[in-house]
């Protein structure tokens, strides 16, 4: 992985570390998405892939996890 690469993908998870925990395990969520879309990019990058849909169906899955977490806690649409 590229020196630059890697310089990004830190800044990343140190911002995605200091994430509100807005429901359990809010943050390890978001990590993960994050992951999955830069896994998503390398391979657009490789194979020229369509990555617009997998994108978007990873944020959607992480609203997903935040909506149900906040309404199983109670917090609803705060």
């Amino acid at each position: 992985m590229p020196l630059n690469d890697r310089k990004i993908i830190s800044i990343i998870l140190e911002e995605a570390a200091s994430l509100p925990e807005r429901t359990a395990g809010y943050r390890d969520e978001v990590v993960a998405a994050i992951g999955d879309i830069l896994e998503y990019e390398r391979q657009h990058r490789v194979a020229g892939t369509n990555i617009q849909q997998k994108i978007n169906d990873k944020c959607n899955a992480v609203g997903r996890f935040l909506a149900d977490g906040r309404a199983r806690d109670g917090k609803g649409d705060e």
